[in-house]
């Protein structure tokens, strides 16, 4: 029998999150499936509860695993949402398939995280800020595509299509009320 060196790796990540969990079954299923995606066991749990406190509303979401811990916090007040993640291993893990799949999972805006090692000394071995710069930067340009879309849907002046009736009626705007006939076109060419 061999006798393996454990590794003491702390993985620390602050997310804002367009779709956080509120359901506490929920996030324990997402739990399961994350100790396997980092090839982990878990001894205990994972458990989750919601709270109601006003300010702190949302999910806590734990698991002892075999190497140590996982632990996640989701607060739903905030727009974005806020999502705090721990995981403690002495078990060799990805920082950045974590990030990337949190990122994904939870549709995050940001997300930064710090990769300390533990072995003999509190050292940050993340890299710094820098290394999801590009996320910044592409989750930015995405944000900014949806929020115009969705501030040019709020200003257009929409219509109610009558299909059985005479054309469209205009739902906005100083011509509100109005029908608008429905055209045809005897020429298939134009």
């Amino acid at each position: 029998m061999t006798n393996q060196l454990l590794v003491h790796k702390h993985l620390i990540v602050r997310a804002e999150s367009l779709a956080p969990l509120v359901d506490e079954q929920i996030s324990i299923n997402w739990m399961y499936d994350f100790i396997k995606f980092v090839n982990m066991k878990p001894m205990i749990g994972p458990f989750a509860k919601y709270s109601q406190m006003p300010g702190n509303k949302g999910l806590t979401i734990a698991a002892i695993i075999e190497t140590s811990h996982i632990v996640m916090h989701m607060w739903d007040e905030p727009n974005p949402s806020l999502i705090q993640f721990d995981l403690y291993s002495c078990g060799e893990f990805n920082p950045e398939e974590i990030c990337k799949k949190i990122k994904n999972d939870f549709e995050c805006s940001k997300i930064e995280y710090k990769f300390i090692d533990r072995e003999k000394e509190l050292k940050d071995v993340s890299g710094g800020s820098q290394r999801f710069s590009h996320l910044y930067k592409t989750n930015y340009k995405e944000r900014m595509i949806k929020e115009k879309n969705t501030l040019m849907l709020k200003n257009r002046k929409e219509v109610n299509i009558n299909f059985n009736g005479p054309g469209y009626t205009i739902k906005h705007g100083p011509n509100k009320g109005k029908v608008l006939r429905h055209i045809s076109v005897k020429n298939k060419d134009l």
